[in-house]
């Protein structure tokens, strides 16, 4: 996605590269994308970008070498103007691969990610609803679809940043205990300044989420579809990619729907999940007999630090101890009813 395209793409500040009148060479893929917006793309520095990698990706797999166009990209659709549309470059890589945008005159390849905002936390800080973060201090960008959501509801304790760099700084000093910001950069920070110190937490709803693909001028079709075949075979090593760069790749809960349920309630659907997920290793019921796998003593063994030290293990894992990380497979809410029923089961002193 170009730069921070949730904001549709505000006031383009122009800085156009030198391009060469007489074209690219023959064999040339020429990528448009902006000099100094990490975690997509950058012209210095020893990491290229997301945007980058997948466009070097899809040209190697066409056979082709890359170029890049340099243009500064606060609002897309006058960049893409700028550069696709003007021929100075052939593709567009991070566009929404969405009905209606700019389909005049842009084609977009086939999805390759799915993008959007996410709640960044600590792995202690347990939330199942949106409505669960009500006690907390919350960071948001500010003119986003995020800062819109919580605006709409009552009860929430909002600071509004200027960027999301700023409210996940702040998250850092502990002045505030979440982030609802633009995920692929709060992935980022996290993975290259917090060492992957918090959870991140994709958030579906309306305006939230996008799926991005390679954008080409509408009559290169010859283009686009060799680069719809490329990406189909790029699919794991593009996931990589978005690995190294942070960006949270776990399928998008939507926080506003889960229901609110009873204490006995959750306790039950818990006692289920954890039978359905945990129980091969920590017997059914969390009745082990093993003293190191009984869940049972987890109050005894951490007192107030076990919610803590619970969502760090589910979310984590231990691997020195054999305990996969569950974060990409357990839903929120499973985690949040496993604790409540491992809450109702504990032993006293």
């Amino acid at each position: 996605m170009i730069r921070h395209l949730p904001r549709l793409l505000l006031v383009v500040v122009a800085l156009a590269a030198s391009v060469s009148v007489a074209g690219p060479p023959a064999g040339t893929l020429r990528l448009c994308a902006d000099p100094d917006n990490l975690p997509f793309s950058s012209a210095t520095g020893p990491e290229r970008g997301f945007y980058l990698d997948v466009g070097a990706l899809v040209a190697a797999r066409l056979g082709m070498t890359t170029d890049v166009v340099w243009w500064r990209s606060f609002y897309g659709a006058r960049a893409v103007r700028n550069t696709l549309l003007a021929d100075t470059c052939d593709a567009y890589v991070g566009l929404p691969a969405e009905a209606g945008y700019m389909d005049r005159r842009v084609a977009v390849s086939r999805p390759f990610l799915d993008v959007g905002y996410a709640i960044v936390a600590p792995p202690s800080l347990a939330f199942a609803r949106l409505d669960d973060l009500k006690p907390r201090r919350l960071a948001v960008e500010f003119r986003t679809p995020a800062q819109s959501l919580l605006a709409s509801k009552d009860g929430f304790n909002v600071s509004t940043f200027r960027s999301a760099e700023e409210a996940v700084e702040a998250l850092g000093r502990q002045e505030v205990d979440a982030a609802f910001v633009w995920g692929p950069i709060a992935g980022y920070l996290n993975v290259t300044k917090f060492a992957g110190a918090y959870r991140i937490v994709p958030v579906a709803g309306e305006g939230l989420q996008w799926r991005i693909g390679i954008g080409v001028r509408k009559g290169d079709e010859t283009l686009r579809r060799r680069i719809d075949e490329a990406l189909g075979q790029l699919a794991p090593e593009i996931r990589r990619r978005a690995e190294h760069y942070g960006f949270p790749l776990a399928a998008a809960v939507d926080l506003t729907a889960v229901p609110p349920v009873s204490t006995t309630d959750a306790v039950a659907a818990g006692r289920s999940a954890f039978n359905q997920h945990c129980s091969h290793c920590h017997s059914p019921n969390a009745h082990s007999p093993e003293p190191a796998r009984d869940l049972r003593r987890l109050r005894i063994r951490y007192g107030e630090r076990m919610t803590a030290v619970f969502y760090e293990a589910v979310t984590l894992g231990r691997s020195a101890k054999g305990m996969p990380p569950w974060k990409e497979i357990l839903k929120q809410e499973d985690i949040v009813r496993i604790l409540s029923f491992l809450e109702s089961v504990q032993s006293s002193p």
